[in-house]
């Protein structure tokens, strides 16, 4: 697969829609059924590496977006990751897509755990990118202290990004830089920069505390997703290990698994393109 990347940046003016009185700015790329695309702890529609996005949209109509208090988005954070789930099902009603699929990352997938189980009667289907189940499921493991307080800094360096997202080996390195290259436009250093606010890192703390402690509930009703679901995860993810994507696997009826090697956190950005193929053959069957 060839991936123009200066022709998907061009293709993918923001776009502001009002959903339940916030005003929420996304984009689109490419045609055919829509792909929604839940974000990271911390990041911004701009932090999706253009390869992946470009990849995906070969075959999927890809929609972006900044959830509420995100961004160019306004409004404030939910103070609840279901409160961000009910936010994306808004702007999917808003836009009024049919059956969409959902890829989640890290944070996003837990939203998208919250989704699948909630609206899963109105998705196609879904997929858990380098993401967790709460911590109080059997077998995941809690955010190591020392990703933590890297990922809490007030600012992000290139080398921080590095050991956040990619494994320690000279190759995940270079896709790292690469990615963050790509994300930056030309400028990996703009590519690392944080393109959010202090109150919207405090906002999305509180929401993710609940979902890994269990306060909000959620891991109750991963039994009772019904919608095709594929658990995605790099084998060196520092944040969520490998035995989370287990932990979630096993939660979840008839989930897939798939592991890429010599990856972490931003598996998908090392392997944009087989990635998207994997989901997109996925998919083609949800």
């Amino acid at each position: 697969m060839t991936l123009n990347i200066r022709e998907a940046r061009s293709s993918t003016d923001m776009n502001v829609t009002d959903v339940k009185g916030t005003p929420i700015a996304w984009r689109s790329q490419g045609e055919g059924r829509p792909l929604l695309m839940l974000n990271r702890f911390r990041a911004a529609m701009a932090d999706w590496d253009p390869a992946l996005t470009a990849a995906l949209a070969a075959s999927h109509r890809v929609i972006t977006f900044d959830n509420a208090g995100v961004g160019d988005s306004g409004g404030s954070v939910p103070d609840t990751l279901e409160g961000a789930a009910d936010v994306a099902i808004g702007l999917v009603d808003a836009l009024d897509l049919e059956n969409p699929h959902v890829l989640g990352w890290s944070m996003g997938g837990m939203t998208a755990q919250i989704l699948a189980a909630k609206y899963g009667d109105r998705l196609g289907g879904v997929v858990l990118a380098g993401t967790t189940p709460s911590f109080a499921v059997k077998g995941a493991i809690p955010l190591p202290e020392e990703w933590l307080a890297v990922a809490r800094k007030e600012d992000n360096s290139p080398r921080d990004m590095l050991f956040l997202f990619y494994a320690d080996s000279e190759s995940s390195h270079a896709a790292g830089m690469a990615s963050l290259t790509r994300i930056g436009g030309g400028d990996p250093v703009a590519g690392a920069a944080l393109k959010t606010t202090l109150e919207t890192y405090a906002g999305q703390g509180i929401a993710t505390r609940k979902f890994f402690q269990g306060e909000d509930g959620a891991f109750k009703r991963l039994g009772k997703i019904n919608v095709p679901v594929l658990v995605a995860n790099g084998d060196r993810d520092r944040a969520f290990a490998v035995e989370n994507s287990l932990a979630l696997v096993r939660a979840i009826p008839n989930a897939q698994l798939a592991i890429y090697p010599d990856s972490g956190h931003a598996f998908h950005f090392q392997y944009a393109e087989r990635f998207a193929e994997d989901v997109t053959r996925f998919l083609a069957c949800a």
